[in-house]
């Protein structure tokens, strides 16, 4: 019964972190739209099941990088408190380069299945 009351909890935490993710943050808004759009947009175009979760899972991905680099900068100003300090500024940046290269992970999976798919089409 302890365990079942941890993972409640836990997941009590998680919910309040997408609460605030959701309400503060643009990107994650933003991310959240994307995924679902990719849901909905990816069979309607063409995508096998496949294809669309592929697509899907990337869009997740980003999302999850963006919630990870939130973490990193809410810590960060924490710690320094408004001052410039360039390490932080390293630590930021580099959180901010991962969530780059995840948005072209999946912006290349989406494009790549996309013309793959209009080149193999016969008429």
């Amino acid at each position: 019964m302890n365990e079942i009351k941890r993972l409640l909890r836990a997941g009590g935490y998680a919910f309040d972190g997408l609460v605030y993710l959701v309400r503060e943050e643009k990107n994650t808004r933003l991310l959240l739209g994307i995924a679902v759009l990719a849901l909905i947009i990816c069979p309607l175009i063409g995508f096998s099941a496949f294809e669309s979760i592929f697509v899907f899972f990337t869009v997740m991905m980003t999302l999850v990088a963006e919630v990870l680099n939130t973490a990193i900068e809410v810590t960060l100003d924490l710690q320094v408190q408004g001052k410039y300090h360039p390490k932080v500024k390293i630590a930021k940046d580099a959180a901010s380069c991962a969530v780059l290269f995840c948005v072209i992970t999946s912006a290349t999976a989406f494009f790549v299945i996309l013309f793959s798919n209009l080149l193999t089409r016969h008429p």
